[in-house]
């Protein structure tokens, strides 16, 4: 049995949080081959200390602040791993220890560091702080690369991302698949709040567009909100109405970490479909599968992804998915999904009016979602993660 130290600590949003409320209960379960040390965030420290057990500790660390954090995570982790005697370390983050005096698996999840849109849409931002912030960001992730023992990415498309970058050519990038729990998903059976219901046409001649994700610049609301007027204008020759439901706000003056809605909320005005989009906020995770399932599409426009857990969620709750043209959502989707090329709001629009007027295309890509949403396991991460933690520790001894 091999003592591994998971360093999490960085795991605030999004995909993290998911990450670790799947994966932490299966590694305290008592069927796991090692004993695992988990540093967590500190505003989650008590949502994930119900699945501690005999060989599942979690704690957090006493630095406040990014900077703090990572200064740490260089020093202070660095003394634990040797004090504690681990074998492994897993660095969940994106960023690696430098040096580790033990075998490191770095987890690659931020496919911002490896973007040349992303980069290119912050100099037409004229955002230059943030861009250079960016720069440093995905220098240190490169170089973090180069000093992990094994380097895993959540999906074969973007582990082919991160090698086809300068200076990363030929590196080993693994693909370890992240996965999904439908029970667990779908096991609170508590209705949406009635002040969201109150945001939503539930009219029966309105078709209901989501998008579940909350609001930054690489989501690529702007082109979704540009087709909008065109997916209404079309619907509306055949009587029908729409409404695209947003899980975010997007108002003048409302930032989110480093991204400012602002433009966005300036589109929504000029195009005048400002009572077409219900903004519904952060909605509750054990809630979203009644989203969900009051909407007759799902569409995720996000030029920069790893993985894409809403995808497999807006499968596996049989939605017809159109997502924009990347490998990585084509290896996530597969025939389950309509694509369009980034960044053409015509192109999205008609997917979309496709979808949502072909009934029998429809009932063909929910059919082969709810299929495909059953190849993705959490069980079966779990079980490749244990095994590559054995191959690393047993490859060091």
């Amino acid at each position: 049995m091999s003592a591994v130290l998971i360093n999490a600590l960085a795991s605030t949003a999004g995909g993290g949080i998911t990450y670790l409320r799947n994966v932490l209960p299966r590694l305290g379960s008592g069927n796991q081959s090692h004993r695992y040390s988990v540093f967590a965030p500190p505003e989650h420290l008590k949502d994930y200390a119900q699945f501690a057990s005999d060989h599942l500790s979690i704690e957090t660390s006493p630095a406040k602040g990014t900077l703090a954090r990572m200064w740490w995570e260089q020093t202070a982790l660095r003394s634990l791993l040797k004090s504690r005697r681990m074998d492994v370390l897993l660095s969940l983050g994106n960023f690696a220890m430098f040096r580790s005096p033990v075998p490191q698996i770095l987890f690659n999840r931020n496919d911002l560091y490896f973007s040349p849109e992303f980069a290119t849409d912050l100099r037409a931002r004229k955002l230059h702080k943030l861009l250079f912030t960016h720069q440093m960001k995905s220098w240190l992730a490169r170089q973090s690369i180069k000093q992990a023992t094994i380097n895993v990415a959540p999906t074969a498309a973007f582990a082919n991302r991160i090698q086809a970058t300068e200076g990363l050519r030929g590196s080993k990038i693994e693909a370890l698949r992240f996965g999904f729990d439908s029970e667990s998903f779908k096991a609170n059976q508590e209705p949406l709040p009635e002040t969201l219901l109150a945001k939503l046409n539930l009219n029966a001649n309105c078709r209901r567009l989501l998008y579940v994700s909350h609001y930054n610049y690489f989501r690529n609301f702007e082109a979704l909100i540009r087709a909008l007027p065109i997916i209404k204008s079309k619907l509306q020759q055949r009587g029908e109405d729409v409404q695209l439901i947003l899980t975010t706000d997007i108002r003048r003056g409302a930032t989110y970490g480093d991204y400012d809605a602002t433009s966005a909320a300036k589109l929504i005005d000029l195009l005048a479909v400002r009572k077409d989009v219900a903004m519904l906020g952060a909605v509750e995770y054990g809630k979203l599968h009644q989203l969900y399932s009051l909407c007759d599409m799902f569409v995720c426009p996000s030029y920069s992804e790893s993985f894409g857990h809403p995808l497999v969620e807006a499968m596996a709750s049989g939605l017809p998915v159109v997502a924009a043209n990347l490998p990585v959502h084509r290896e996530i989707c597969e025939d389950a999904a309509k694509y369009f090329n980034v960044f053409n709001e015509v192109e999205l629009a008609n997917e979309c009016v496709r979808v949502l007027t072909d009934q029998s295309l429809r009932e063909q890509l929910r059919k082969t979602g709810l299929q495909r949403s059953q190849q993705f396991s959490w069980d079966e991460h779990v079980r490749q993660l244990e095994a590559l933690i054995h191959r690393v520790a047993g490859n060091s001894k």
